[in-house]
């Protein structure tokens, strides 16, 4: 049905604007003499897209940084799953006019089944079903590869949301079904194979992943793609073995964690990293007595700076954690095969129904055999090459950083996605450098939106009020803002990544002349 909802000049040039007919939200935006029509919600998490950051035609979810096309819906880069729908527009007399179905819907498939090619016997074999392995697997069925796509992994489910799992999924708020990123039936449709095996090693001079035992019995591939993931990190103590000793990197893992965390009073997180940290926030929250245990003088200093450390630090207290630094777990005591109290060296005696264990990742790099560097990464081309016919993503993968005189690894959700679109392409043979800008979220009462990358940095710019927790803190190297985290409503990171996109590293004295705020930087058209 037609409908005529506004005034040609009503839409911004260059900016875009929400608007409701029949109870659907619309997205429009103008380019010069035309105008767009798509879906205004995000598929990820369901942010308003008119508050979103415009480029040209992409626009930026304010959120967590999914683009779109304006003109198409096509969602660009992760997070999430889904287009936009896009609507016909017609313009007549100063007027637009929107043309809706009889359901319209705000989203349609990331990836059209019909659009899956069949008939050559080449393989693509994928090690790890994770947000990677996917956007792999769907980058290739978009790109038109018509042989066997086998994904493989050692846990019995399709791919989730593991980011949630220490935030909505802790707090009770997420179900397991509601975790799901896609269903069996929808990688049945896609003609993606799901291989519940262990992977022992990948034979990358023969080209063959050999399982654990043997079972089933090796796989020949043309093309791989391998983004395993990682395991948590031990904690070497007498007792870590105990039923209410726990960690958290997979679903099976948040299961066990929910029930317990509930029936639990005195709850001691060892390690003040992202998950420890987004645990402890769930749960002070829900009125348990959490005590974390940090190594560090101030947790996310070397990350952040002292400043927006500080607010965080500050702000966990204030909402109860009791956040206890410079300090090292020295023992756990025992009672009826169960951890009852974590002692510190130094003497003092934590009380304890649950403990987490929260000290960082071990990537799983031993599948990639001689490939990998010191246990602890493998090292990729720009086009996340490890050898011939052999690709990597995610946790694993220490890659080049674009427009920069590095390489890293890097342990965020939204990059291993990144990666995953990037290094399909690169299996069919587009031999082009992994460019994408990296960017991260966290939630700690309330969402921390980091974009770009700062191994180190010689000053850290804010901008906004750090007290009040609403603030943009830009991190300078050498002259050039490399990096910037935002909380609240003074968060610019959008604009910032939107910036990023075309300049890397775009210089202090720019930024600083445009009175820090990065939208008034981008192109306008």
């Amino acid at each position: 049905m037609r409908h005529d909802v506004c005034a040609f000049e009503a839409v911004p040039e260059d900016g875009v604007t929400e608007v409701e007919v029949a109870e659907t939200k619309i997205l429009l935006a103008r380019d010069g003499g035309r105008v767009f029509a798509t879906g205004a919600v995000c598929p990820h998490k369901g942010a308003p897209l008119k508050n979103g950051t415009r480029l040209g035609n992409r626009i930026i979810c304010p959120w967590h940084h999914a683009n779109f096309d304006l003109e198409t819906g096509d969602h660009l880069e992760p997070p999430g799953q889904g287009c936009l729908s896009r609507f016909p527009v017609s313009i007549e007399g100063g007027r637009v006019f929107v043309d809706l179905p009889e359901n319209p819907q705000q989203h349609r498939p990331e990836v059209d089944p019909a659009s899956r090619r069949r008939g050559d016997d080449k393989v693509a074999a994928i090690v790890g079903a994770g947000a990677a392995g996917l956007a792999c697997a769907q980058e290739l069925v978009r790109q038109g590869f018509d042989g066997r796509i086998v994904m493989i992994s050692f846990e019995d489910e399709p791919p989730y949301d593991r980011t949630d799992l220490s935030k909505t999924y802790m707090q009770g708020k997420k179900s397991d079904d509601g975790l799901k990123l896609t269903t069996s039936e929808t990688l049945d449709q896609l003609g993606i194979e799901f291989l519940h095996a262990e992977v022992e090693r990948i034979d990358a001079a023969n080209r063959r992943i050999r399982f654990s035992g043997g079972n089933p019995e090796d796989l020949a591939y043309d093309i791989c793609f391998a983004a395993p993931g990682s395991d948590p990190a031990a904690l070497p103590l007498e007792g870590a073995d105990k039923p209410n000793v726990v960690s958290l990197r997979i679903h099976d893992d948040a299961r066990q964690i929910l029930p317990a965390a509930q029936m639990a009073r005195d709850i001691v997180i060892v390690g003040s990293g992202f998950i420890g940290m987004e645990v402890a926030a769930g749960l002070v929250q829900q009125g348990k007595n959490v005590t974390v245990i940090a190594r560090e003088k101030l947790p996310f200093a070397k990350q952040f700076g002292e400043a927006v450390a500080g607010q965080i630090a500050a702000q966990h207290r204030e909402k109860g954690v009791r956040l206890i630094t410079e300090a090292e777990a020295e023992r756990f005591e025992v009672e009826d095969d169960r951890v009852v109290a974590v002692c510190l060296k130094g003497g003092d005696r934590l009380a304890a129904d649950l403990v987490l264990i929260a000290v960082g990742a071990d990537p799983r790099v031993a599948v990639f055999g001689d490939l990998a560097v010191d246990n602890s990464a493998v090292e990729v081309s720009p086009s996340l090459e490890v050898y011939p016919g052999l690709f990597a993503g995610g946790d694993v993968a220490k890659f080049p950083l674009h427009g920069r005189s590095y390489a890293t690894r890097i342990e965020h959700w939204r990059v291993a996605e990144q990666h995953g679109r990037a290094a399909a392409r690169a299996m069919l043979g587009r031999d082009e450098p992994f460019a994408g800008v990296p960017f991260f979220w966290s939630a700690q009462y309330g969402p921390i939106h980091y974009v770009g990358h700062a191994k180190d940095f010689d000053a850290v710019h804010i901008e906004g009020d750090l007290d009040e927790g609403s603030y943009t803190a830009f991190y300078v190297k050498d002259g050039t803002v490399v990096a910037g985290l935002g909380r609240g409503k003074a968060d610019t990171t959008a604009d910032l990544h939107a910036l990023m996109l075309g300049d890397r590293t775009p210089s202090r004295e720019r930024l600083e002349a445009a009175g820090w705020q990065p939208k008034a930087l981008l192109p306008r058209d």
